[in-house]
């Protein structure tokens, strides 16, 4: 376990489905273990769960949607996509999106992603 998580975390899930509440909570669970230098903050606004290295500043959030979850990097249009897996035609953010019933992407991806993101 990853520890406690941050003010507002379980106030976000509340008016998602048990499947996306416990998608969103394993995702969590999935980065800070591949990147425990991460602190994580809730932005009510976004309705986004950001997380923030301490040399790059923020760098991916986890936003519950109503059939999926997507973590978003910040600079994501800049990063390489070595499984054409990233989604978005912003000038920054791109997502890797997830559902509770599939496979693809793969928690993997989301790690190599994610240390894309903080290199």
């Amino acid at each position: 376990m990853t520890g406690v998580a941050p003010p507002g975390f379980e106030e976000l899930l509340e008016d998602h489905c048990a499947s996306i509440g416990a998608l969103t909570r394993h995702l969590r669970e999935v980065i800070l273990s591949a990147r425990p230098e991460l602190t994580e903050r809730v932005y009510r606004g976004w309705h986004g769960l950001g997380f923030h290295h301490p040399s790059r500043g923020y760098v991916a959030a986890v936003f519950p949607g109503t059939d999926c979850v997507s973590v978003g990097f910040e600079h994501g249009a800049d990063l390489p996509d070595p499984h054409g897996l990233l989604e978005g035609t912003g000038k920054r953010l791109r997502y890797l999106r997830f559902k509770p019933d599939d496979s693809a992407p793969t928690h993997e991806h989301l790690i190599e992603y994610l240390d894309l993101a903080v290199a």
